[in-house]
């Protein structure tokens, strides 16, 4: 029987995810000054606004050997059926975590916050720069960035830069060495739960997608993407893999630019 289209992608992405590990693991540490080699930091100024270039790979090319090997203490990878593995839409995952499927406009939602029960909605929230990832209880990733985005809310003026997560879709569900007690949620009361348990670790706000990750689904199902918006709502930048060094110089120079009267050129570096 042909396994359901979640099952296939939930598959597929773990492949990738394991094809990622396996290709980093005989790599050296990632430095700094390796995001300038992985990613065009220079952004172009249209005529509405400061845009940044994407970094829509679907490889964890982001982290550093140890940080790999801590992830993959998280998840038992070996464990999956390899053919069906084998067998997995391909051209799903490059249509809805490569660039096709990811959205290329800001996408309106209003969404609970976990921690609280209060509604957010992103148009409301105009004037800001807003950055938001996607990610779940059983998504080591996510799980890695979480902290170092408290960091950088902390860094920033909360009148002026609002970090926050969406609680997406499950990317280990059930997995039986990290995540046995979380299996895929089957209401949306269920998925609440996790999302305030993980909410409870950071002091930035979870949002809850629906059980049918509807606002995941509209800006791409990359698991673990990361988006900015800036003050007008314009989306600038688009990463299938959240990190928080990229966002940090990103919102810097959008502040800096913001600050300067948003000048036409750049200033060379």
């Amino acid at each position: 029987m042909r396994a359901p289209p979640f099952a296939r992608y939930l598959s597929a992405l773990t492949m990738r995810h394991l094809l990622a590990l396996l290709l980093l693991a005989f790599t050296g540490p990632i430095v700094q000054a390796q995001i300038v080699a992985n990613w065009d930091p220079k952004p172009f100024v249209t005529d509405s606004a400061m845009v940044f270039h994407d970094d829509l790979d679907f490889y964890l090319n982001s982290y550093s050997k140890q940080e790999i090997k801590g992830m993959r203490r998280m998840v038992n990878i070996w464990r999956m059926n390899f053919d069906k593995v084998i067998r997995a839409t391909i051209d799903d995952i490059r249509t809805h975590s490569e660039g096709s499927g990811v959205a290329t406009r800001t996408k309106d939602f209003e969404l609970p916050v976990a921690q609280t029960g209060a509604r957010y909605r992103l148009s409301a929230d105009t004037g800001m720069v807003r950055v938001f990832m996607f990610g779940s209880i059983t998504n080591p990733p996510a799980r890695f960035q979480l902290p170092l985005w408290d960091a950088l809310q902390r860094k920033y003026d909360s009148t002026r830069v609002r970090l926050f997560m969406i609680y997406g879709r499950e990317l280990h569900p059930g997995d039986q060495k990290t995540y046995r007690d979380y299996p895929a949620p089957k209401s949306e009361h269920e998925k609440l739960a996790y999302a305030q348990e993980l909410g409870r670790t950071v002091r930035i706000p979870v949002l809850v997608d629906g059980l049918n990750d509807a606002v995941l689904d509209s800006y791409g199902r990359a698991p673990n993407a990361a988006y900015v918006i800036d003050r007008d709502g314009n989306l600038v930048f688009r990463g299938t893999w959240a990190d928080s060094r990229k966002v940090e110089y990103i919102v810097d120079t959008l502040l800096r630019w913001y600050d300067a009267g948003k000048p036409k050129r750049l200033k060379a570096d």
